[in-house]
């Protein structure tokens, strides 16, 4: 007899039961399975063996796909975009393989098909671009993006439907003028759009790369022939390609060509271009074209807009970049050869223009930045590219019309190192930072001067502008780097003292930087056809260094050298020299008479001859600190300006005084409390800040 069937009769025959009574059961409590049970004994109940019945148990898990039903359906999901799947050479075995073996259930697979499925049936999500008659639309969402060809939000117009002009137009600032309901009369006769087009090509191209020349002149004259019937889009990069040629014009080119003045001519074209743009719908375009036209507009209107308003349109133009599908590689998504190259350049501008937006006005990068995986353009020329080709050319080595461009990429690349590897934080207050240490950021720094030189440096020709200038801007990069891993402010809230060391590299690299400076304002080499593109915002804290060290070292051959420096800098910067202008230029001119008094107090101390006070000196004397003296002569201290140099960059600006705070001359801090007190060097940094948000009241 089976073990199991002896042990049941033995517990029959002893009275016990195999499980518990009803009682006992329905009180929880245990049973000593006697019949009847100790429990109901005591509590005189009535004691009933009930055998228990177990219900089904609930399946807990839906039911699971086998794996070669799995398989299929993966299969039909990848020919449904496009993939081509071979059948199997012997199918018999496939089909034996699945009647002799059960289906394999996956158990690390099912919680991931329910994610993706979700609640709405949804296949797996594939960000898609839709492109219709020159527009783009990229969408990521899974829900919109599964839906054919055209997928809309409710919330959302169709991509070829006409754009609101209001909306664009309530965006920009109010103009003086009257709205142009006509822009067909403003292009410019042949003789003088052939002159433009040779000014662009040689002043604006290389600065920012993001028109094929030989497409878009192609485009231009045939669009020109019949200017009534022009697409808007297109209207809008062509008064955008007028206003940056007009832009880069010197005020003699501007009255032999048109025969009135720049500052005319500058407002008449910047209203036109920005009506050109109104009517394209820009503010909510799907146009890779309008977005061109938009990034050109910017690149000319530093100078009549307020910093904080270029940061935000600057931000737009991210945006609608981003709608396009430009953070997106166009080898990722399938386009043609020319269109990636394009896209790549026009996306890499935007983000230089909103990353300087951004440092001038003290705030972080775009958060865009970090979620991008558009390559660098090519570094080559625009013969090399055709709208028809199917292979991208090959690089060029050496210097092409893109290598500015190129290097302002790679060195938003390089700035990113500095930040411990946190994505879309490159910026230059990194540098700042105590996380990384001088040594390190020095090797960062020396292999970036390595890559430059190899790629770029050693191919520069001395007699071509454009290397200069290009030459310069590498080697300005480098100097501002060391000079800011170095900062004085670094050691400012410690009783540590700076280096010795390490304060002659930081003056040595502002003093070359201040030569770079000074020789491209002054239009040496031919540079003084890159002036229209050049601000001033980089030289305030490279200023503000040197005239620390220089009240630091007092006397000295290198002193000397520094106070030549600042004249020939601040004779390209009139602003200095004006009555009424902002806190920076103020603050620069008070630091700078203070200096001068302790150079010329030491070199006395020294045993050395006083030395004569130089005519910039005595200018800003005479408007920080204006006397009852006669009007000054002719041989007075007259600085250069922009007219000066056959350059007519900005106009008369007067600073609202009621805006800007501006403090009384003699408020500003003692330069040598920078060294002592880290609050000063955010007090600057405010300063900074304010005066790229200052009103500029223009004459135009």
């Amino acid at each position: 007899m089976p073990q199991s069937s002896m042990a049941d009769l033995s517990r029959r025959d002893g009275g016990f039961k195999s499980y518990s009574c009803l009682i006992c059961r329905q009180r929880k409590v245990k049973c000593d399975r006697r019949n009847p049970c100790s429990n109901c004994l005591k509590a005189e109940k009535q004691c009933n063996f009930i055998p228990p019945v177990r219900g089904k148990r609930k399946r807990t898990k839906p039911p699971r796909e086998g794996l070669h039903a799995r398989l299929k359906r993966y299969e039909e999901l990848l020919k449904s975009y496009g993939a081509s799947i071979e059948p199997s050479e012997e199918p018999g075995d496939s089909e034996s393989e699945t009647a002799s073996q059960p289906d394999v259930e996956m158990e690390e697979a099912e919680p991931r098909s329910e994610s993706r499925a979700g609640m709405f049936g949804l296949e797996e999500a594939k960000p898609k671009l839709i492109t219709k008659e020159g527009t783009s639309r990229y969408f990521e969402s899974a829900l919109w993006s599964n839906f054919g060809d055209e997928p809309q939000h409710p919330d959302v117009d169709a991509v070829d439907q006409p754009m609101n002009v209001q909306e664009s137009e309530m965006f920009f600032e109010p103009e003086p003028s009257n709205r142009l309901e006509n822009l067909t009369s403003l292009h410019p006769p042949s003789q003088v759009l052939e002159a433009l087009k040779e000014i662009y090509a040689d002043r604006v191209d290389s600065m920012m790369k993001i028109l094929h020349l030989p497409t878009f002149l192609a485009a231009l004259t045939d669009a020109l022939r019949h200017p009534q019937d022009l697409s808007k889009s297109l209207e809008a990069e062509i008064f955008a390609f007028y206003f940056t040629a007009i832009n880069a014009l010197m005020e003699d080119e501007c009255q032999n060509l048109f025969g009135v003045q720049r500052s005319v001519l500058y407002a008449r074209y910047r209203l036109a271009c920005r009506q050109a743009l109104v009517n394209a719908g820009f503010l909510s375009t799907s146009s890779v074209v309008t977005l061109r036209a938009y990034s050109m507009f910017l690149m000319c209107i530093k100078n009549s807009y307020r910093c904080d308003a270029l940061y935000v349109m600057s931000g737009i133009a991210m945006r609608l970049a981003r709608k396009m599908g430009l953070h997106r590689d166009g080898t990722y998504l399938g386009l043609p050869v020319f269109e990636v190259e394009m896209r790549r350049r026009l996306w890499w501008h935007i983000a230089h223009v909103d990353f300087r937006a951004a440092d001038v006005l003290g705030a972080r990068p775009s958060l865009d930045l970090s979620c991008t995986d558009t390559k660098p353009p090519l570094n080559v020329n625009d013969e090399d590219l055709d709208p028809e080709m199917v292979q991208p050319p090959e690089e060029r080595e050496g210097i092409t019309s893109i290598a500015l461009c190129l290097m302002r990429c790679e060195l938003m690349d390089i700035l990113g190192k500095f930040t411990s590897g946190r994505p879309g934080e490159a910026r230059w207050e990194a540098l700042y930072s105590p996380d990384i240490t001088v040594a390190k950021k020095e090797s960062i720094i020396s292999n970036a001067e390595s890559h430059y030189e190899k790629k770029y440096l050693r191919y520069c020709d001395p007699s071509n502008s454009f290397h200069t200038f290009l030459s310069f801007s590498i080697r300005s990069s480098i100097c501002k780097m060391r000079i800011l891993v170095r900062s004085p402010r670094q050691y400012a809230s410690t009783s540590a003292k700076v280096p010795q060391g390490e304060r002659d590299i930081a003056f040595s690299n502002a003093t070359k930087l201040l030569e770079y400076v000074a020789l491209v304002r002054a239009g040496s080499h031919g540079l003084n056809k890159y002036i229209w593109q050049l601000g001033t915002g980089y030289l305030w804290n490279t200023m503000l260094h040197v005239l620390i060290e220089a009240r630091h070292r007092k006397i000295g051959p290198e002193v000397d050298r520094t106070w030549q420096l600042i004249g020939a800098v601040f004779s390209n910067c009139p602003q200095v020299f004006e009555d009424t202008t902002g806190p920076v230029y103020r603050a620069l001119g008070k630091w700078t008479l203070d200096v001068w008094e302790v150079y010329v107090e030491a070199s006395k101390a020294a045993g050395l001859p006083e030395p004569s006070t130089p005519e910039y000196i005595t200018a800003i004397r005479r408007c920080r600190k204006p006397t009852t003296e006669s009007a000054p002569n002719a041989n007075d201290f007259r600085p250069a300006t922009g007219s000066s140099l056959g350059h007519n960059r900005t106009q008369p600006q007067r600073y609202d005084e009621s805006l800007t705070g501006l403090e009384p001359f003699e408020s500003y801090p003692n330069i040598m409390s920078f060294e002592m007190d880290p609050n000063e060097w955010l007090q600057w940094d405010q300063l900074v800040a304010e005066q790229g948000g200052f009103v500029r009241v223009d004459d135009i």
